[in-house]
């Protein structure tokens, strides 16, 4: 089945410039609300993979400038790839080969309000963006993805934690508030606090909500997934084995209904 799109579902324009890399191996957003990573993590690589291997569509869900869409492309995948900013999406197509051009859609949609219709995918993988929202909307989304998901279908999510980048600081005070119980220990209200006066994020970043695999596996579980794995993962070019929180999990066959 083909999924459905919203009336904003693009086609394909001329496509703005990519930003450089920066010295550490990221691609800076065009709204400046972040970058994408040049190499894939651990589990939004296993996406790539399962996304190839099964017959319907799959969502990269805030998929930036599509590393991850190309990749699940290049092994055959089927892939409706989303992001907020519509000229991302236009970067992305730009870089689909005309083997592959009836295998991608590209649709603008902002997290949690971002809709598709129930059963769409096979899988879905929403890589560094959920830690851009609160905890309500975390969880908003991530039942919205269980929704989504065709029944066996599988979420391969990752998100930034409290032990990488500016964040590191507070990484103490976040153990503290999870030993007591805060069930988002990682929010921080004020980014301004971490971001030097450099930053190009700094005037548009309002807070930020880092987790471990813990927090997103429990948010998984409390949608009506199955959790399959949950561990902190780095990036195969940089030494930071806990940067991420990954956890890949699957819609049972008894949400089906």
């Amino acid at each position: 089945m083909e999924p459905k799109l919203s009336p904003d579902e693009i086609s394909q324009p001329v496509a703005p410039a990519m930003p450089k890399v920066t010295d550490q191996g990221m691609i800076p957003t065009l709204n400046n609300k972040g970058f994408m990573t040049t190499s894939l993590d651990p589990v939004s690589t296993a996406f790539t993979v399962y996304a190839g291997q099964v017959d319907g569509w799959c969502l990269d869900l805030g998929c930036a400038y599509g590393i991850a869409t190309l990749a699940a492309l290049e092994n055959g995948a089927k892939i409706v790839a989303c992001d907020m900013e519509q000229g991302h999406i236009d970067v992305l197509l730009s870089k689909v080969g005309d083997a592959a051009k009836d295998r991608i859609k590209g649709s603008v949609g902002v997290m949690p309000d971002v809709t598709f219709e129930d059963q769409s995918f096979a899988a879905i993988l929403c890589s560094r963006a959920l830690h851009f929202l609160n905890g309500q909307d975390i969880e908003k989304t991530v039942t919205a993805m269980g929704h989504w998901l065709q029944p066996g279908g599988k979420v391969f999510l990752v998100a930034d934690t409290p032990y990488t980048g500016f964040w590191a600081r507070g990484a103490k005070a976040y153990e503290q508030r999870k030993a007591e119980g805060d069930p988002w220990p990682g929010f921080i209200p004020d980014v301004t606090v971490y971001l030097p006066e450099t930053s190009p994020t700094k005037n548009i970043m309002r807070y930020l909500n880092p987790m471990d695999p813990d927090i997103l596996a429990r948010v998984c579980r409390d949608a009506g997934l199955v959790v399959e794995q949950a561990a902190f993962s780095g990036r195969p070019d940089r030494n930071f084995a806990n940067a991420h929180a990954g956890v890949i999990a699957r819609r049972s066959d008894e949400n089906a209904s």
